[in-house]
């Protein structure tokens, strides 16, 4: 398994094996290069294998294939770097050599076919739990996401994968499949489907034999457009989101939260048809409770179950809900009143350097949510750097936080993520590529 292609005291290391059949050997010496690229999301990671057959010896190896690559060096060991599905060959000379590209062996063919369908009062947690299910797949999801609520959300003749990816468009969310698993987590964020931190890696410049940096203006956009119409209210508008709108939700959430009241909820027996039913009942019995009735609960609570969905569980309403509303009505009162006595605003919401979103969204929040994932996406791309390792690193996949050493002080002082990773072994010896982008400083609440 040893490949000692670069003269150096460390020596490259892989193992390829084919349905399960080690072939190492067989390939010892005919391998002229093998490039990994491990992407994020459903961009498939691709595997292309180089080999010599000048003496028109090998065999070509059937479509369907499964091969899977283990990478390392003689002192430190192997890294599994999964498995892949031989998708293409080719042949070309002269010299002849074989080349062999494989892609990412978990897209199931359940995942890629077209169905039609629609969720509607659902979340995020249960759209990915149903999908992973029907592809035999365990769902891993961010906690932060799990809970997000979609209104309504169609799959007319299209792949759950697409599916998956428009959806995890919506939410700055990266929707994946690897090793069995569907995870479906925050962009950018640094984190796993469970929602614990990756480990950092740190990038020195000694570490590299070449490095690109590039940074776009930071004002080519100062604010997300996007409009809605939502049938149901009758009404139309636009919503805008920009660093004063990012810096007032940073804040909102850096604020204590206060503590959940405690005491009881009066149970109803009558099991709703729907959440939005159920809530209502809850409501509608609050407010007709007396205060001596009130100062024995905090609230009510009450139960259904949507066969529909498929879904049941209990909702409530009470005191907490009261100051919310109390509150969000003063906010309301205050916008108002400023109406009449705030000069204009300053920015020119109709500028050109607003990006304006083509879809128009089915209610004020979700116009709000896609402004502000579109936004932050904005944010992370608007800094790019690129390094090659001269010394391949196998533990490093996509989506690790990584700090970089010995570039300018503001690249240095960058919090960056790994968002592509490249490993090339060849005539050059083992070299990994990486893409880093800027990590998102918030997970999108």
């Amino acid at each position: 398994m040893n490949l000692n292609i670069s003269g150096e005291h460390k020596k490259p290391i892989y193992k390829l094996t084919v349905d399960g059949k080690n072939i190492t050997a067989a390939v010892q010496g005919r391998l002229c290069s093998l490039t990994l690229t491990d992407n994020r999301g459903f961009e498939a990671d691709q595997l292309d294998i180089v080999l010599d057959d000048s003496d028109g010896k090998l065999d070509l190896p059937p479509r369907g294939a499964q091969v899977n690559l283990s990478l390392g060096w003689q002192d430190s060991g192997l890294v599994d770097k999964g498995s892949y599905t031989v998708d293409e060959v080719s042949l070309s000379g002269a010299p002849d050599t074989l080349t062999i590209r494989a892609r990412s062996a978990d897209l199931r063919s359940g995942l890629t076919t077209q169905r039609e369908r629609s969720w509607h009062c659902s979340t995020v947690g249960l759209i990915v739990n149903e999908i992973a299910g029907e592809n035999e797949l365990v769902p891993m999801i961010s906690a932060t996401l799990a809970e997000q609520i979609v209104d309504h959300l169609d799959q007319t003749n299209e792949s759950s994968a697409n599916l998956l990816t428009r959806l995890s468009g919506q939410f700055d969310a990266i929707a994946a499949v690897k090793n069995g698993n569907l995870m479906f987590f925050c962009a950018g964020a640094g984190v796993s489907a469970s929602g614990k931190p990756l480990p950092g890696v740190t990038i020195t410049r000694q570490s590299g034999d070449s490095h690109h940096f590039s940074i776009a203006d930071r004002e080519t956009f100062t604010l997300v457009k996007a409009t809605y119409n939502d049938i149901n209210l009758g009404e139309t508008g636009e919503v805008f989101w920009g660093k004063a709108e990012d810096d007032a939700e940073s804040n909102r959430k850096a604020q204590p939260v206060a503590a959940a009241p405690v005491g009881e909820y009066k149970a109803i027996t009558l099991i709703s048809k729907s959440r939005e039913s159920a809530k209502r009942r809850a409501r509608k019995q609050w407010e007709s409770m007396s205060k001596a009735q009130r100062a024995k609960y905090i609230g009510v609570k009450a139960p259904y179950n949507n066969r529909n969905l498929n879904v049941n569980g209990v909702v409530t309403y009470g005191t907490e809900d009261e100051q919310k509303s109390r509150q969000n009505a003063a906010k309301l009162a205050k916008k108002d009143a400023a109406k009449f006595s705030a000069p204009a605003v300053a920015i020119d919401r109709g500028a050109d350097n607003i990006k304006t979103l083509r879809h128009v969204y089915a209610g004020q929040e979700n116009a709000k949510r896609a402004a502000r994932t579109v936004w932050r996406r904005l944010q992370r791309g608007m800094a790019e750097f690129s390094i090659t390792l001269a010394h391949g690193r196998p533990d490093l996949i996509p989506e690790m936080p990584a700090t970089v050493q010995g570039f300018k002080p503001a690249i240095d002082s960058t919090d960056w993520l790994l968002a592509k990773v490249t490993h090339t072994l060849g005539d050059s010896g083992y070299t990994t590529q990486l893409a880093l982008e800027i990590k998102a400083t918030e997970i999108p609440g």
